[in-house]
């Protein structure tokens, strides 16, 4: 069935299936999963801050000279390589550091491929930025599911607590009360 959280059209049948949404994720069964009073499903997208100093020592990710591929480890890097480009690193790597570059540690590994022409080597940190609100969860992962392809570093549902926005919240006890429904459709003749 469709529903109001897929597009659907507002019909007595995809109000009444929304209600019974809206019931179960703010104040029945769905409150143990999120836990929070006057629950909102907020989309979040992930955005990553570059440019962090190293000495900060915060996650580190590499990228290719163009900036187009990045990477979020050294492991991630080697695997990514054929095998032809796995024995170049390999050679710049005995050359450089008498190991083959799986036998360097870590921390090793990412000075390494810093210390490359071709890569670039950066500090970054992760921050998660509003997109919009639900007021369903299944809304939420909806829209996740339609729109994940403009968001390639990722979303994610987030529960808010809408407690200070008492109009909104008046609204939303209002239709789960059973004080806020849908007017029947009157026909043209009446």
């Amino acid at each position: 069935m469709e529903t109001l959280a897929t597009g659907a059209e507002l019909t007595p049948e995809t109000f009444a299936d929304f209600i019974t949404r809206l019931k179960h994720d703010v104040a029945g069964k769905g409150v143990e999963r999120h836990g929070t009073r006057d629950a909102i499903f907020n989309v979040e997208r992930l955005r990553r801050v570059t440019g962090i100093d190293l000495s900060f020592e915060p996650e580190r990710m590499i990228t290719d000279s163009d900036h187009e591929r990045e990477w979020f480890s050294p492991k991630e890097y080697w695997d990514s390589l054929n095998l032809d480009e796995k024995k170049c690193l390999n050679e710049e790597c005995l050359e450089s550091e008498d190991k083959f570059f799986l036998d360097l540690d870590e921390d090793d590994q990412w000075q390494f491929l810093g210390d490359r022409d071709y890569l670039s080597l950066y500090g970054y940190q992760k921050e998660w930025e509003y997109v919009n609100s639900h007021l369903t969860r299944d809304a939420a992962e909806a829209f996740i599911k339609r729109k994940a392809h403009d968001y390639p570093d990722g979303l994610r549902v987030f529960v808010d607590s809408r407690v200070w926005s008492w109009g909104f919240t008046a609204i939303i006890d209002a239709l789960i009360s059973g004080k806020l429904v849908i007017a029947e459709q009157k026909s043209v003749a009446e």
